[in-house]
């Protein structure tokens, strides 16, 4: 999994795995977090307005989507696949002997802590508050065990394509491959 190089490029492609395997993990805890709302009666955008109470107030705080719930869902994408970045940059290293999957978890959960019990307590009281407790632990339990998985994002960024092989006696279909091929201006 060493891309070569540069230790500056091999942990640029590892903050883009991470970026990479902290959005496709966000994506999937906030599918986790919608089925959760429906399950205690609530709308599915729920958890991106009850974010985006922070900057919209109580306003946001309404059943369907609107320009709060846009801004939970930003923040929300940016801030975890961010967090995933770090995640990768933390671990990319000797770390990523150990299992990065076990890693994942306990950096997801250690997220869920630091957000819930310490951060968004002091900007947004609201949100510890109406946030339901076990289904966002296991969405971040989810979000971890997926980030985990940002060795297989590393390892194909830092091995370039091969380029395909054309079969015997068969041109480009790219077009011509010299100048002379090109047809003459009148």
């Amino acid at each position: 999994m060493d891309a070569g190089g540069p230790p500056r490029a091999r942990s640029g492609i590892a903050l883009l795995a991470g970026l990479q395997a902290g959005m496709g993990a966000v994506l999937v805890m906030l599918g986790w977090l919608s089925f959760a709302s429906l399950w205690y009666h609530r709308s599915i955008w729920s958890v991106a307005n009850l974010l985006g109470s922070a900057v919209y107030g109580e306003s946001a705080l309404r059943p369907g989507f609107g320009r709060g719930s846009l801004f939970g869902l930003a923040v929300y994408l940016g801030l975890y696949s961010a967090l995933g970045a770090l995640f990768a940059a933390a671990v990319s290293g000797r770390l990523l002997r150990l299992r990065p999957a076990l890693l994942g978890i306990l950096w997801g959960v250690g997220c869920y802590y630091l957000l819930f019990g310490f951060v968004w307590e002091r900007l947004d009281p609201l949100i510890p508050l109406y946030t339901h407790d076990g289904p966002m632990l296991v969405g971040h339990v989810l979000y971890g065990a997926l980030l985990g998985r940002f060795p297989r994002y590393l390892q194909a960024l830092a091995s370039p394509p091969e380029p395909a092989a054309l079969p015997a006696g068969e041109a480009s279909s790219a077009g011509p491959q010299n100048i002379s091929e090109y047809p003459e201006l009148p």
